[in-house]
């Protein structure tokens, strides 16, 4: 076995040992190169191992290279296969390439010309991967735009969002985390103009420190170590469309001045470049921390700060537009439904329940219960009683329908009340008496208490499930 860069893997299958040498030795600076001798050891390594192109003999000691064409293909389709003949056989060569092989060569090849045929593989299957991760995409944002909401707090929000969308403006997106800043950006991408145009998104919070610059602006050919081509950064791949730059408040300082000037004069330089490059694309960004209060502290550049803040967006957390939750856990579960082919609902009574909730994690938070309940609940309905216990009371100071007075102290009592009630139930094992224990008080008193605050139901389901005998 000849080591190689491991990028790529390929396998050479060929009875002749000087041919399988000469082939791996060649290779050897394109791919991992692995060897086999003949059709059974070219089976186990094919089926331990992932190949991305495997030169097959057509003429094995152990079987006929076309009938292995056909099994390896059916195995892991993805991997290209170029069989490798003695003569120049035009039957067989249509042969192999109707049973699935990418091309086919002679043993007495031009080692430039089999170098270019492999990188064109490689290309080809560089290009499927990045067809497949755009229609995941697409998939994936089919239905982004319910996700703003159409609540009252939100239609003020949708309008101004609209509006922006007319202009191209520098528009700075704040809220906190889990809200939907990256989704709202979209939208505002989809109804300006730029639609038809790349809306390129980064993290700044995920980028190494050293890769920041490189990212962003790109870099020449040699400008560092391990440069070895010419790179495009975000703002080039966004031409005349959108550049969505999330955490913008972890942008190191001393680049912030190269993006007020991308900013201001419309033009980027790359790292180790030696002239600027014109640039055309509506910049959007968002954080989860406040930049006045960083510029404040010296964290953040005033300047730029301004330049960022043309149209602010401020992105309300989950807690205030309750009104939206029966919406989103709808969109949810339709998504969530297809992808792991459920057909589940969610009743009223345990809406109400999520909708009390204080939702810390805003959006995400109820996105990630929701797939967590498709993807284990038993039955095909959502019942209060199968609503995780964290989530079956609301923080007090967050309640949502009351006006105030005795009423909104009382209901804030019976909420703290009925959380702390249920959790140590839920570490008892539902047992009553014992929990009883825990709270210190009689077990007539618990029995009152569950039947005053409503979970009578929740319990005896609880119970009903095996967790525990109420005695």
């Amino acid at each position: 076995m000849v080591q190689g860069p491991a990028v790529h893997k390929i396998l050479v299958v060929d009875d002749d040992e000087s041919m399988r040498e000469l082939l791996a030795g060649v290779l050897s600076t394109m791919a991992k190169v692995e060897v086999a001798r003949d059709g059974a050891e070219a089976r186990e390594k094919y089926q331990t191992e992932e190949f991305s192109l495997l030169l097959l003999d057509y003429m094995l000691p152990d079987t006929d290279g076309l009938v292995l064409l056909r099994e390896f293909k059916e195995l892991q389709p993805q991997t290209e296969i170029i069989m490798i003949t003695h003569v120049r056989d035009v039957k067989l060569a249509v042969q192999a390439i109707k049973a699935g092989a990418y091309d086919y060569i002679n043993k007495d090849f031009q080692v430039d010309e089999l170098k270019a045929q492999v990188m064109r593989v490689f290309e080809k299957q560089k290009n499927l991967k990045e067809i497949l991760y755009l229609r995941s995409e697409v998939d994936r944002l089919t239905e982004h735009e319910f996700i703003l909401g159409t609540g009252v707090k939100m239609q003020a929000l949708n309008a101004q969002l609209d509006r922006a969308a007319e202009t191209s403006a520098t528009i700075l997106i704040q809220g906190e985390s889990g809200t939907g800043k990256e989704l709202v950006a979209r939208y505002i991408h989809q109804k300006s103009p730029r639609a038809q145009k790349p809306f390129v998104a980064i993290n700044m919070a995920s980028i190494p420190d050293n890769l920041v610059e490189s990212i962003l602006f790109g870099h020449d050919k040699g400008s560092f170590t391990g440069a070895l081509k010419t790179n495009y950064g975000k703002f080039e791949l966004a031409s005349e469309g959108s550049l969505f730059c999330d955490e913008i408040a972890d942008l190191k300082f001393e680049v912030q001045a190269k993006l007020l000037r991308a900013i201001q004069e419309g033009e980027i330089e790359r790292v180790g470049g030696q002239r600027p490059i014109r640039v055309d694309c509506r910049l959007i960004v968002a954080t989860n921390r406040d930049l006045k209060t960083a510029v404040q502290k010296g964290e953040f550049r005033e300047d730029l700060y301004y330049r960022l803040n043309v149209i602010p967006i401020q992105l309300p957390p989950l807690r205030e537009r309750i009104d939206d939750i029966s919406s989103f856990i709808e969109l949810f579960l339709r998504r969530y439904n297809r992808k792991f082919g459920r057909s589940l609902k969610v009743s009223a009574e345990a809406i109400n329940i999520l909708s009390q909730y204080d939702w810390p994690g805003n959006i995400r938070e109820l996105e990630n219960l929701i797939a967590r309940l498709v993807a284990i609940h038993p039955s095909d309905e959502i019942l209060p009683e199968d609503i995780p216990v964290d989530y079956q009371y609301s923080d007090p100071s967050q309640l949502k329908s009351l006006d105030g007075g005795d009423d909104m102290l009382r209901a804030a009592t019976d909420a703290y009340e009925r959380g702390f009630i249920l959790r140590v139930l839920e570490k008892e094992h539902w047992h009553q008496e014992n929990a009883a224990d825990k709270l210190g008080i009689h077990r007539k008193t618990l029995e009152y208490k569950l039947k005053k605050l409503n979970l009578l139901d929740i319990v005896h389901q609880r119970q009903g499930k095996g967790k525990s005998s109420p005695e």
